[in-house]
Parts: C-alpha cells; structure tokens; sequence
C-alpha cells in the first residue's frame, strides 16, 4: 500500500504522550495514528 507523507500540527505534550505510548507498546506513531483515524471513521460510517 503506498502512503502518504504528510505534517501535523499538535500540542508538543500530548505528541510527547503519544510517542512514548507507541515506544512502549512497539508500535510505529503513524500506524497507531492511521489504526486511530480508521477506527473513528468506521465508527461515524456506522451512525
């Protein structure tokens, strides 16, 4: 699958939370990230 590069703008503390959640549970941020918008858009299809 060919994907996407792309820039955010997001509150540097809740970035710092994300990055260490990712490193802790051994996942890349924009898999976690990707897995999170899929979720939430499923969710809003399903209303």
């Amino acid at each position: 699958m060919e994907r996407k590069t792309t820039s955010i703008k997001i509150d540097p503390e809740l970035w710092k939370r994300v990055k260490k959640f990712c490193i802790d549970e051994e996942v890349d941020v924009s898999e976690y990230l990707e897995k999170l918008i899929k979720v939430d858009l499923d969710k809003k299809k399903a209303l």
